[in-house]
């Protein structure tokens, strides 16, 4: 039996004929004595950048390959990398066809059976409970403050983190977000009594200001703020979009500073990559890069069209106040961030570290709430 994913991204089993696979190299007739054929797998090992060690790489993930950024941010990088080490081949298994689960993505990466994954690091948390730092609600407001953190301190002790547990974090693609309603967002006093649905953490910070915290099928969410079973989403703008949020939603609260950025890199298996040479390290980074590059643009494209999206519809846009901002932050901080730091001292020194480079990198908190709003707003 054979397994493929269904159009929510789920598995399920078919069972049909599957076709004959060519034979492994180590089942190929070569000729060679036993003692020979020993000696050149010995070769390649030492020399992995010759033609003997030509492999394909595997990257995996639950996506559409074209309809979502992080598909087509995906293929980006395979092309990238090919381009700068044609020895190394990359397959790409969007909307999880390679037959593992979500989760079981990760568990394949630390055991070093897959090479990659791109996988929203919420699902990681539970493994890795310090990767929550890149779920706190309100830490990464924008983009460039992403930017800002990309080969910094937080960045270096976040990869150690990932190393620790069998990973190496390529890429770093952040999903700025906001709400999607039927009654208008302001401050956390205005979803008491609302059933809204996210992710990660900003569930514990909207329940908190009083909403009730929904967990239905991520497919199914548009049928059901359409029924009225769902008051709204808090989710990013790539959901906006393939949700078809503005044809459900009455407002959107979006456009500013986000309460709601998420983190969704690709990961790389942390034994594929001490098998690479230096060279095909380089590779990897540099096509990272670019994919890097493009995701976030993507990210800015994503806003602009949920814009234009909702106020077709004719539905209400309005970002998020100072005062308004700062109310969420301050309930975030003290819950889901108290939360998080309590968690290990690791946990502590990583949001320590972020909020330093943050600081230092975008300058004073006046400064950085004047880069957020302007002058006339804070």
């Amino acid at each position: 039996m054979t397994r493929r994913a269904d159009h929510h991204g789920n598995c399920r089993r078919q069972t049909g004929t599957t076709r004959p696979r060519p034979p492994s190299p180590t089942g190929l007739s070569t000729g060679l004595p036993t003692g020979l054929m020993a000696a050149a797998a010995l070769m390649a090992a030492i020399w992995p950048g010759t033609p003997a060690a030509a492999r394909e790489l595997k990257i995996s993930h639950q996506f559409h390959a074209s309809s979502d950024a992080r598909g087509r941010a995906a293929r980006i990088f395979a092309e990238e990398l090919m381009l700068r080490a044609p020895e190394l081949k990359v397959a790409l298994f969007p909307q999880l066809a390679l037959g593992l689960s979500r989760d079981e993505q990760l568990d394949a990466l630390q055991a070093g059976k897959l090479d990659f994954a791109v996988l929203p690091l919420v699902f990681g948390v539970r493994k890795v409970p310090e990767f929550s730092l890149a779920l706190l609600p309100g830490l990464i407001p924008n983009l460039a403050t992403a930017r800002t953190l990309k080969g910094s301190e937080l960045h270096d002790k976040l990869q150690a983190v990932a190393a620790a547990n069998g990973l190496r974090i390529v890429t770093w693609w952040w999903m700025p977000g906001g709400f999607a309603t039927a009654k208008e967002v302001t401050t956390p006093a205005s979803v008491k009594g609302l059933t809204l649905q996210s992710c990660g953490l900003a569930q514990k910070v909207l329940a908190s200001a009083g909403a009730r915290i929904a967990d239905d099928p991520w497919g199914e969410l548009s049928m059901r703020l359409e029924m009225g079973a769902l008051d709204g989403v808090a989710v990013p703008y790539e959901d906006f979009i393939s949700l078809r949020l503005a044809e459900r939603a009455k407002f959107g609260t979006f456009g500013g500073p986000s309460i709601l950025t998420c983190f969704s890199p690709m990961l790389m298996a942390k034994r594929t990559w001490d098998r690479l040479t230096a060279e095909q390290q380089r590779a990897v980074e540099e096509a990272a890069g670019v994919a890097d590059t493009y995701f976030e643009t993507s990210q800015i494209e994503a806003e602009k069209r949920a814009l234009t999206a909702f106020r077709r519809a004719g539905a209400e846009v309005r970002a998020l106040t100072h005062a308004e901002y700062m109310a969420w932050l301050q309930l975030a901080q003290r819950t889901a961030w108290a939360d998080y730091v309590k968690a290990s001292p690791a946990s502590r020194d990583l949001l320590n570290t972020a909020i330093r480079v943050i600081l230092l990198e975008l300058g004073t908190k006046e400064e950085v709430i004047v880069s957020l709003f302007g002058a006339d707003d804070k």
